[in-house]
């Protein structure tokens, strides 16, 4: 059965879900366009205690399946640091876009650096189901078409459980 959802704002995602009728909500914990990890969010217990399908937006500039690594290591961080506390109020998934990478680099090492974050991930994994969003727009986008999505799958789809690189 499908649940009717809708993006709410993070300073009382109860009474937003409650006011529009949500059996499901998506919202971010901190700042979507910042860096810093997430504050832990002042109605926890209550989100934790509901019914309501609960989903975290991990920031938007999270990419890490850029080349870059002064753009691609602190995504992996502020995507762990996300996943945690999105684990921490209950919610069922973090989701986060695809990323991209440039149009000078091999699309192979963003599907890489993909496979990389889930073997690299936090000790016991990241709490919760990393939901990958497809994009809207650029042609280097690893999430953009059918085609990519499917490398992406490929590339993170079939690991069961973290593994560590030595």
């Amino acid at each position: 059965m499908a649940l009717i959802g809708a993006h709410v704002d993070s300073a009382d995602p109860l009474a937003h879900a409650a006011a529009v009728g949500a059996e499901a909500v998506q919202f971010f914990l901190g700042d979507p366009q910042g860096w810093k990890a997430p504050p832990p969010h002042p109605h926890a217990d209550a989100i934790r205690a509901s019914d309501l399908a609960v989903y975290v937006h991990a920031p938007y500039l999270v990419n890490v399946a850029s080349t870059n690594n002064k753009i691609r290591i602190p995504s992996r961080k502020i995507l762990a640091q996300h996943a945690a506390a999105a684990a921490a109020i209950g919610a069922k998934g973090l989701i986060v876009h695809g990323g991209h990478v440039t149009a000078k680099d091999d699309p192979d090492e963003g599907f890489e650096n993909w496979r990389k974050t889930f073997e690299r991930a936090p000790e016991g994994g990241f709490g919760l189901p990393i939901l990958i969003e497809n994009t809207a727009g650029g042609e280097n986008a690893m999430a953009r078409t059918f085609d990519r999505l499917g490398r992406l799958w490929d590339a993170v789809g079939k690991l069961d459980k973290p593994r560590r690189a030595n």
